[in-house]
């Protein structure tokens, strides 16, 4: 990794994910200001604040947390995301097989 973060997270404060790019790269992305707002975020939200903050508009993509991709309408929580959680951001491309 070429750039190291410092990441300092107060008891109950600021939400964070590391998000690995299409380029590999990674990045922290703030979330949210507390757990219970974390709890309640969805996947698509989460695509909306990455697209805005780390690669810019008009990107559809695909989120991977582990082994699973993310459905858009599912909250963080129920995949066991927290904070500092790792996600892989796959880039969608049109096309395919006819």
């Amino acid at each position: 990794m070429s750039t190291v973060h410092t990441l300092l997270r107060q008891p109950g404060g600021q939400q964070q994910l590391r998000v690995i790019l299409p380029t590999s790269s990674e990045k922290v992305l703030d979330l949210c200001d507390n757990q219970e707002q974390m709890k309640k975020m969805t996947v698509m939200q989460v695509k909306k604040k990455i697209t805005e903050q780390l690669i810019g508009p008009d990107t559809d993509l695909r989120l991977v947390f582990g082994t699973q991709t993310l459905e858009d309408l599912q909250l963080l929580s129920s995949y066991g995301i927290k904070h500092l959680s790792i996600i892989r951001t796959l880039l969608r491309v049109a096309g395919g097989t006819r």
